[in-house]
């Protein structure tokens, strides 16, 4: 009777500590895997802010052969851009998503604004890229122009301007610019890197066809994509 009571002791102080055993190889290998999840799990994707110019009733400028509205291609432009975006994983914002201001009633510029910082406010973005079309006095200035503001922007508005010089500006014009430093409102978001990008000279019966054709407006949003891309991983 003793050498079963015994034999019985054995055995259960014996599956005990094979039961701790096994408790303490699947935490170690549990808090293993945890940490192997998180070194290999991919890294959120930066929040982006697009502002198409305009909308309702203030179509910006017009087409000099079509008439065609500024206001309705920044919005093509500017959706397709947040297309692309968003198929790359990132999260895009857009501050009007159609055809009509951001704010209802008796269009009011300052209110409009207002409503667009809102919107970049509430994103609390990495990047704000607003997306307008250009004007000039005679059909001879053409081609896509970045703007901004703040010392926090140069940089963005720097890998921009050249990418775009590299990939639209100089094969259609044989030349590229410098960005350009101004006072705009929609360009002025403390450290947020935010630039205006002016896609097109409407006054420009060549960038007009252009930019009026959907082919184009892919092509360039995609080059914009790719360099806001390349700068937001070399600033990470």
């Amino acid at each position: 009777m003793f050498k079963v009571v015994r034999l019985k002791s054995i055995l259960i102080a014996t599956v005990a500590l094979l039961l701790a055993a096994a408790i303490a190889v699947g935490v170690v290998f549990g808090v293993r895997a945890e940490k192997a999840k998180a070194a290999f799990s991919p890294l959120p994707k930066p929040t982006v802010v697009i502002d198409a110019g305009h909308g309702g009733a203030d179509p910006g400028v017009t087409g000099v052969k079509t008439g065609v509205k500024e206001s309705d291609l920044n919005l093509k432009t500017a959706l397709v851009l947040g297309d692309i975006f968003t198929s790359a994983g990132y999260k895009a914002v857009q501050t009007r998503y159609g055809e009509e201001s951001t704010v209802e009633g008796a269009f009011d510029k300052s209110a409009d604004m207002a409503a667009r910082r809102a919107t970049i406010e509430r994103a609390e973005p990495e990047v704000v890229i607003s997306i307008h079309m250009n004007k000039y006095d005679g059909p001879s200035r053409r081609g896509v122009q970045v703007f901004f503001t703040t010392d926090a922007s140069e940089s963005l508005a720097t890998a921009l301007q050249q990418h775009l010089n590299q990939t639209m500006n100089v094969p259609t014009l044989g030349r590229g610019f410098e960005p350009i430093r101004g006072d705009y409102y929609i360009a002025d978001n403390g450290d947020v890197p935010s630039v205006i990008v002016e896609c097109a000279f409407l006054s420009s019966p060549i960038d007009e066809a252009l930019i009026t054709d959907p082919d184009y407006r892919l092509r360039l949003a995609t080059e914009i994509q790719v360099a806001t891309a390349r700068y937001l991983n070399g600033s990470a």
